[in-house]
């Protein structure tokens, strides 16, 4: 299959290599617990998660897509956060929380 005719649904369905980012300290460990918990589960169990923590999973996404270039990995990220918002579009407000004010959240999108 052409890798552009690739569905949101099937980019989510790979296994991404969170603890060797880790391990190779491309991610830290406080991101590693929240993607564990977000990573691979359904609506139902991410909304509450992003209610409660929504701008730190945002800052996890957006530290991803500035700290790794793997293809898949991005495009993964990308799906994620495509996915988060086509649920609710209202999560958008959460890349504009107060607790994300000194970061350039456009930079990772921009390279």
């Amino acid at each position: 299959m052409d890798r552009a005719e690739l569905t949101t649904e099937q980019v989510l369905k790979r296994d991404i290599p969170w603890e060797h980012y880790m391990s190779t300290k491309l991610i830290s460990g406080t991101c590693l617990q929240l993607l564990r918990r977000y990573d691979h589960k359904p609506e139902s169990q991410r909304a509450p998660l992003l209610e409660e923590d929504g701008p730190a999973y945002v800052r996890v996404f957006l530290n991803i897509l500035r700290s790794i270039s793997k293809e898949e990995t991005v495009e993964y990220v990308l799906a994620l956060i495509d996915e988060m918002l086509a649920t609710n579009p209202k999560r958008a407000a959460l890349f504009y929380d107060q607790s994300l004010s000194g970061e350039d959240i456009y930079e990772p999108f921009l390279s």
